[in-house]
């Protein structure tokens, strides 16, 4: 079976709190399961950038189902893509919300133009690499 990766930007829609990402999670994680999607959901600066991995009807569906959802709006593709294997294969959905960590911020940098998290401006392999950094850091407990 051949494996896509899908990553997006979208902006959270104001007034949007902790427990609607646990309701986003949640979800996703029973939905996702159920396909045969992994991936993991970012959020920090009003912003949220995602990863999904799967067959390539589910996850066209699944973003489809997403760009729906009211919670954000300015969703834009970044990367479309057949991979080799999962990157993010522990997680049928995983959120991972941050702050102003100094490490965060340091890995912000590292692959945009600021300190402000703004994925918009970031490539395919960027946001791939800055999803795969911030994992490390949600492993070793310094983001939540």
């Amino acid at each position: 079976m051949a494996l896509y990766r899908l990553i997006y930007v979208s902006q959270a829609v104001s007034g949007l709190e902790y427990p609607d990402l646990v309701e986003i999670m949640e979800k996703s994680e029973r939905n996702n399961k159920n396909v045969g999607i992994t991936g993991m959901l970012s959020f920090g600066d009003s912003m949220f950038l995602q990863v999904l991995e799967g067959s390539r009807r589910v996850i066209s569906q699944t973003y489809n189902r997403i760009l729906l959802d009211k919670r954000h709006v300015n969703a834009e593709l970044i990367d479309f893509s057949e991979i080799e294997h999962r990157d993010f294969d522990l997680w049928s959905m995983k959120v991972v919300q941050f702050g102003n960590q100094a490490q965060v911020r340091n890995i912000i940098l590292k692959y945009s133009s600021s300190e402000i998290f703004s994925p918009i401006s970031m490539t395919g392999k960027q946001s791939l690499s800055f999803l795969l950094e911030l994992t490390e850091l949600y492993h070793k407990g310094l983001v939540s």
